[in-house]
């Protein structure tokens, strides 16, 4: 690299030059951050659309919980009746 000393004593040509290879890396590196500030904005809207997915999962199965308890109480009332039953008819 060039100190600024070794910048002030470049010939025009040479100025140029590297006036033209500096204006090139800040081009490539503006577009490399472009696409980057891009990717990095579909990331963030996909993490909140999987947020939101995880939330509505999340509630889904505790819904399913809640009712599959509910179910079982049941199957545990009905089995119990079903006994209470046959004894009745058995002592019949």
């Amino acid at each position: 690299m060039y100190t600024n000393d070794d910048l002030k004593n470049l010939s025009e040509e040479d100025k140029k030059r590297q006036r033209n290879s500096i204006q090139l890396q800040m081009v490539m590196l503006e577009s490399d951050n472009r696409k980057l500030i891009s990717e990095h904005n579909l990331l963030d809207a996909e993490m909140r659309n999987l947020r939101m997915n995880e939330e509505r999962l999340r509630i889904n199965l505790d819904e399913k919980r809640k009712r599959y308890d509910m179910v079982k109480n049941q199957i545990a009332q009905n089995e119990e009746e079903l006994k209470r039953m046959k004894k009745k008819l058995n002592v019949l």
